[in-house]
């Protein structure tokens, strides 16, 4: 049984202020591209089935193009034959169950099994049981729906799920409302387990893999290749993972600017960029450690002139912080700030907390 595994294709997401030739973001238009990419593989070699472990749209409430372009890729594989199971992630789940799942508006079309609602669904296909757990409304519900699967004898048994994983490795987000188990949860017992969330291709357990995202989504992620896995079930599990042409993101790393004058501030950096084909890419650098006084003098017009041939192209920076000796005051990064702040509070999860907080604030530089 030949399977394609796909999932975080977020559709309608966009990013910066690019317009594309059509007049509409263009970030959103590549996430288009490397979907609809992806829907004439799948057309032009024809798997048994395919299966998407969520987040097909970037959230609960898409725009008008997001939903038109899904039903009209959705209509090309329903009327090519394929079977195609979405589950709900984590982005399109809405808080309360009242409000209803974008997912549901598939429901009609031939050949597409969309499953949202919270609890494990088993579909059958062919000769394989596709057991599929959606973005569940709480942990609890998520594990009671684990313990329920049971393998099938007789059929090719597929697990899919959006969560993260920890114990042998952490794969997770850091979004609010991900939902995390244990690498123990993953049974050996069945013959492939389709993961989404985590956004880098890769293998988890024997059995247990995430194809990634479709498209770069934050710098977390960049030079990464994104595409997804062809699997074969037959004997033994065979895997190959298929790339997409998506557009490049580049971190070009940190220049420390703490000992160095602008004008070498300037040289390393005009040096960092032609060490890089950043035409028509995503790319940032970072200004570590740097001061107020030299990120003022630097040659901004040349910096940008130089960082034109990008899509988009991002310097952050990390300011020195500023010590006055005598009043003991010290203005560090917003980084430490926020630590030195949240060490004077009497909370629980203390740790915790400031690890979410410090994720986005590095997320907030991207």
């Amino acid at each position: 049984m030949k399977i394609f595994h796909v999932s975080d294709t977020h559709l309608g997401y966009s990013a910066y202020h690019k317009i594309s030739e059509d007049g509409l973001n263009q970030r959103e238009v590549d996430v288009y591209n490397s979907f609809e990419q992806f829907v004439n593989y799948s057309i032009e070699n024809k798997p048994d089935l395919i299966i998407h472990s969520g987040d097909l749209f970037d959230s609960v409430r898409p725009n008008n193009r997001a939903i038109v372009f899904a039903i009209k890729q959705l209509v090309r594989i329903s009327e090519a034959k394929i079977p195609f199971i979405v589950i709900s992630g984590n982005h399109e789940t809405p808080k309360l169950r009242e409000t209803g799942s974008i997912l549901k508006i598939f429901e009609h079309i031939p050949y597409i099994y969309p499953v949202y609602k919270g609890k494990l669904e088993e579909i059958e296909i062919g000769e394989a049981i596709i057991h599929a757990i959606p973005h569940c409304f709480s942990n609890e519900e998520l594990k009671k729906n684990i313990d329920s699967l049971k393998i099938r004898k007789d059929f090719s048994n597929i697990l899919t799920m959006h969560v993260g994983i920890i114990g042998i490795k952490e794969f997770r987000s850091g979004d609010l409302n991900e939902q995390i188990i244990p690498s123990g949860y993953l049974s050996e017992d069945f013959d492939y387990i389709a993961l989404g969330h985590y956004h880098k291709g890769v293998q988890v357990t024997k059995n247990a893999y995430y194809s990634g995202s479709t498209e770069h989504l934050s710098f977390k992620e960049a030079g990464e290749v994104k595409g997804f896995y062809e699997v074969n079930i037959s004997d033994k599990l065979e895997l190959n993972f298929i790339p997409l042409k998506v557009r490049g993101m580049i971190d070009l790393g940190k220049i420390d600017c703490s000992e160095i004058s602008s004008d070498e501030i300037m040289e390393k950096f005009l040096e960092r960029i032609k060490g890089y084909d950043i035409k028509e890419k995503i790319a940032r650098i970072e200004f570590k450690s740097i001061s107020r006084e030299k990120y003022k003098t630097l040659e901004w017009e040349k910096i940008k002139d130089a960082a034109s041939i990008a899509l988009h192209f991002e310097i952050i920076h990390e300011f020195l912080e500023i010590e006055n000796v005598k009043g003991k005051t010290k203005i560090g990064s917003i980084e430490e700030e926020w630590r030195e702040y949240i060490n004077q509070l009497n909370i629980k999860e203390k740790e915790e907390l400031e690890k979410m907080a410090l994720k986005y604030l590095e997320e907030a530089k991207t």
